[in-house]
């Protein structure tokens, strides 16, 4: 039989089981629907976030006491800045205002608009920032989060901090962040360092933390080491730490729905194989048909391997496509916030269109292997008894 007679014959043998394909091609299709709006999910974050962490310091000093974070000495970016291979030390002023009859939190973060070496994320965002202007008077940038927020608590246009004093500081909403950094900035408000002092009751010869820049990677571990040995209680953050704890948590996350989908799929072939072992009499005739008009076993099995393997395809195209407009245009309702959270701000994020090509390949070996097995097992049984036997 030549090329195209195949073709034509398997189009129509697919058309003629159509019946026996609707349900098999829709369950299939949801679980790769599923799993691949996880892998596009997890993707775009990591990259996101990723990104961002690649702009962050390389080492965190922090104080601790009682086994939790206080407040350091200023002072203390001036002895860093001694030690050889450190490039700058900076004192930073953040922390969370909770508002308590709501349950929820602000991330306040101070800024000195005037320093010279601004975190690289921060000199991206100021860049248009008319500074002068931000701080004729005390005025803040917010995350998209934070806007929503405050407008749906009719504060439109400012907002009214409560001091650690317990005086009432008024301050002006300048401009919101961009959507895309939602991700990371749906709750964040960015003010003068002075001004987060002040709400944040941080006394002004300290702050939250101080970071560090080590331009010489070899040097990492040996200036890790030298700042623990210049104060017994202070803890060092590497940037390599966060992004271990995040790839840990992404991981996790992306785990859990690998098993859930892995349990799936075998239920899911198993009872594959257990339909197509109680072939009616109609498919047996038809194979025996095959094999009395010539066709050798591994034709018929090819044929079949074929009709399953167009059906599988079809099913991890349309999920795959399905999977990329669930996550990137519609933004994943319900799904996101298993990886985003619940817990704080409502956030609308939009996720960065990020394609693991390898993954999906993985996924697609570990999904089209056992659902052709399933199906050419059974029609192998089939195939190999003599022709008058199975048409009987």
């Amino acid at each position: 039989m030549s090329r195209v007679a195949f073709i034509n014959f398997l189009s129509l043998l697919i058309y003629k089981h159509r019946s026996k394909h609707i349900a098999i091609f829709c369950i299939s299709t949801l679980l790769i629907t599923l799993l691949s709006s996880v892998l596009f999910i997890s993707s775009s974050i990591k990259y996101d976030v990723f990104k961002t962490l690649n702009a962050q310091p390389d080492f965190i000093v922090q104080k601790i006491r009682g086994g939790r974070s206080v407040d350091i000495d200023n002072n203390l970016a001036d002895k860093f800045r001694k030690i050889r291979g450190i490039s700058d030390a900076q004192p930073r002023v953040f922390g969370r205002y909770f508002i308590a009859n709501q349950m929820e939190y602000f991330t306040i973060v101070g800024v000195d608009f005037f320093e010279e070496e601004l975190e690289s994320e921060f000199k991206e965002l100021f860049k248009n920032l008319d500074i002068k202007r931000f701080l004729q008077e005390d005025s803040m940038i917010v995350g998209d989060g934070v806007k929503n927020f405050l407008k749906e608590n009719h504060y439109n246009n400012y907002f009214n901090f409560k001091t650690p004093l317990g005086e009432n500081k008024k301050v002006t909403i300048f401009q919101t962040l961009p959507k895309e950094s939602n991700l990371i900035g749906n709750d964040i408000i960015i003010m003068d360092v002075e001004l987060a002092r002040e709400i944040l009751g941080v006394e002004k010869n300290r702050a939250t933390d101080i970071i560090l820049n080590v331009p010489n990677d070899a040097e990492k571990d040996n200036i890790k080491f030298k700042l623990l040995s210049l104060n017994y209680d202070t803890r060092v953050i590497t940037k390599e730490d966060i992004k271990n704890s995040y790839e840990h948590l992404f991981n996790y996350k992306g785990g859990l729905f690998l098993l859930l989908f892995i349990i799936s799929l075998l239920t899911f072939m198993l009872i594959l194989y257990q339909r197509y072992s109680m072939i009616n009499s109609n498919d047996k005739r038809e194979i025996g048909v095959l094999r009395a008009v010539g066709w050798s076993i591994k034709d018929v099995l090819k044929l079949k391997v074929l009709e399953s393997l167009t059906i599988g395809l079809w099913a991890f195209v349309l999920g795959v496509v399905l999977g990329y407009i669930f996550v990137f245009v519609l933004d994943a309702p319900l799904l996101r916030n298993i990886f985003i959270g619940f817990n704080n701000l409502q956030n609308s994020v939009s996720f960065t269109p990020v394609i693991d090509f390898g993954l999906l390949f993985s996924l697609f070996l570990f999904f089209i292997v056992p659902f052709v097995a399933s199906i050419l097992i059974p029609v192998w049984k089939i195939a190999i008894i003599d022709p008058i036997e199975v048409m009987k």
